[in-house]
């Protein structure tokens, strides 16, 4: 990312825009910048980061993926289901992880054989996975995790939360998987033109079934993370996941059309929403507005790239026109 960039530029303001909450909030709260209250910020950001990560590399292929939220819920479900059964937890976790994959996949093989549209397919395995919690679960928490792995959810290290540093290593090599592999290099090019990418002789459909397959496995990581720090597998975990992951990722940067964004501005998306969410709860403002404000910024900062782009090739156009003497 060069310097004077509008990746960089975007990263800036965003970098503005959190110092700016943090500002405000701790001049309207006293409670705001305590130590324990900032660890609370990032711990809780942990899950809802990866679930950033996995939507920014979708996003960027050129696709959409609403069923982050319900199979992160559906492997922390199979982790502890299959602890109750008597494996060891390695193994549940591994099983996990699978399952998060195996997701990843079913989506991926309705997209690509059957040429249907992510957003249609990943709402429909949204709909059967969290079908499945509900009824597993049916209303109740499961909580039959060993104490070792829930030991994970209080650890700090330099005074950080554990969980957090978990999100800075997956961020860190989710950008250095899309920028300085040729992988990486791939998806940017199918997400911005998977006809030029195709032509090109890039295997479009092989770089689908990566993304989703990543996708899923990196879903499964944020629900082991999101079981360790609440302790428990609840029905409705992840349940708002989509509308707050899409959001903070709009806002990083990533275009929905794909081609473009990057997971430091994703990132800084999800730690502006945090910020503002831990502010309403200091402030005793009602979690209504949480959802109000999070609609209203998604509907903003899609339709202002909806409105660049309609400018931009009006422009173009304008100049091809002149170029060829049309007036």
């Amino acid at each position: 990312m060069k310097p004077g960039s509008e990746q960089f530029r975007s990263i800036l303001i965003l970098i503005l825009v959190n110092v700016g909450i943090i500002v405000v909030l701790s001049l309207l709260s006293p409670t705001f910048l305590t130590y324990e209250n900032l660890l609370s910020v990032l711990k809780r950001m942990s899950e809802l980061g990866m679930l950033a990560i996995a939507e920014t590399i979708v996003f960027i292929s050129g696709g959409f993926d609403l069923s982050i939220g319900t199979i992160m819920a559906i492997s922390g479900l199979i982790a502890g289901q299959m602890y109750i059964l008597g494996l060891p937890f390695f193994l549940c976790i591994l099983l996990a992880l699978l399952g998060g994959m195996a997701a990843g996949l079913m989506n991926a093989l309705f997209i690509v054989k059957l040429r249907l549209q992510p957003f249609i397919v990943t709402l429909a395995t949204m709909s059967i996975l969290r079908s499945i919690v509900y009824g597993v679960l049916r209303g109740k928490t499961l909580s039959h995790f060993p104490e070792s792995y829930l030991a994970y959810g209080d650890m700090t290290i330099l005074g950080f939360p554990f969980l957090f540093i978990v999100l800075v290593i997956f961020a860190v090599f989710a950008t250095l998987f899309l920028q300085r592999t040729y992988v990486g290099r791939q998806i940017y090019a199918v997400g911005g033109n998977e006809r030029s990418a195709y032509l090109s002789g890039i295997s479009v459909n092989r770089i689908k079934y990566t993304v989703y397959i990543l996708s899923g496995f990196i879903c499964a990581c944020a629900g082991l993370l999101f079981s360790i720090r609440i302790r428990a597998v609840i029905p409705d975990a992840g349940l708002n996941s989509p509308l707050e992951v899409v959001t903070a990722v709009v806002i990083g940067g990533t275009a929905i059309t794909g081609g473009k964004g990057t997971i430091a501005g994703s990132l800084l998306g999800v730690l502006a929403l945090f910020l503002l969410t831990n502010g309403f709860s200091l402030l005793n403002l009602n979690p209504f507005w949480q959802l109000v404000v999070l609609g209203l910024l998604l509907i903003y900062v899609v339709g202002r790239e909806g409105i660049s782009k309609a400018l931009i090739g009006k422009r173009l156009k304008k100049k091809s026109h002149q170029s060829v003497g049309i007036k």
